[in-house]
């Protein structure tokens, strides 16, 4: 009788460490190599890097008629009266905070569409680690360079109430 309970307890155990082991399973993934390898993404650099090279030339040109105009400006400036010296100074600070301005703004365009261009593909790969997570069985799965969990099951519970309660936080 003995052995007949001892071999159930351990077939019990054995069952619940199994049953425990599979609600307990994590993965890990680098999403940054895996965006890297999806085709869409080269067609995605491509865009930006035409975008940023029709942006940079619009600035150089810019900048090259602003240096034009500064140096015309410091060729005459001697020759000119108080008011038209002014005029021109004003003019060239103008320019040079309109040139300033274009490249904020470029900047901040590019940034826009990388985004634009990205978040359609982050979407993708994130629903792809859910499908993952949710057909393995995974609890969380980690983003392996950062460590932060980029998918969680709906089983996995919340300890924040426990812990604050332990810690006599309301």
């Amino acid at each position: 009788m003995n052995k007949t309970i001892l071999l159930a307890i351990a077939i019990a155990f054995t069952s619940f460490s199994s049953v425990l082991a599979q609600k307990l399973k994590f993965g890990h993934i680098n999403t940054m190599e895996l965006m890297a390898s999806l085709p869409e993404m080269q067609s995605v650099q491509t865009e930006l890097e035409t975008a940023f090279s029709e942006k940079e030339n619009q600035l150089t040109t810019m900048q090259e008629d602003l240096r034009a105009q500064q140096q015309a400006y410091m060729e005459t400036a001697q020759e000119m009266g108080p008011a038209a010296r002014a005029a021109k100074e004003k003019e060239l600070m103008e320019l040079n905070q309109k040139v300033q301005q274009f490249y904020a703004m470029a900047q901040q365009e590019i940034k826009q569409k990388e985004q634009e261009l990205r978040t359609p593909i982050a979407q993708k790969v994130k629903q792809a680690i859910q499908d993952v997570g949710d057909e393995n069985g995974f609890m969380y799965i980690f983003e392996a360079v950062s460590g932060i969990a980029v998918y969680k099951s709906n089983d996995s519970e919340d300890i924040t109430a426990l812990v604050k309660a332990k810690l006599g936080v309301n």
